[in-house]
């Protein structure tokens, strides 16, 4: 049971990382693979933390899953400026 989670945060961390590195353009330009990776990798994460019974860990972690999806799902694309068009 330890390599199984030693693998969900080998995978998990290190890819969640780079997708929050770029995290305004994945929300602003919709990267739908981006997001889906980034949602997978936490869960990844949050099973690793409960595989280990660390519920504070899973709390942490479950609580950034589900405000990413919300950020996500509700962060708008600015407003483009007119560019002198009428």
């Amino acid at each position: 049971m330890e390599a199984v989670r030693v693998g969900l945060f080998v995978f998990g961390y290190p890819v969640s990382i780079a997708v929050i590195a770029r995290w305004v353009p994945v929300v602003r330009e919709r990267r739908v693979r981006w997001f889906v990776v980034h949602q997978i990798a936490v869960s990844a994460i949050v099973a690793g933390w409960a595989l280990r019974h660390q519920w504070s860990a899973v709390a942490i972690n479950g609580s950034w899953l589900v405000t990413a999806a919300v950020w996500y799902v509700f962060g708008r694309p600015h407003a483009r400026r007119s560019q002198g068009r009428s």
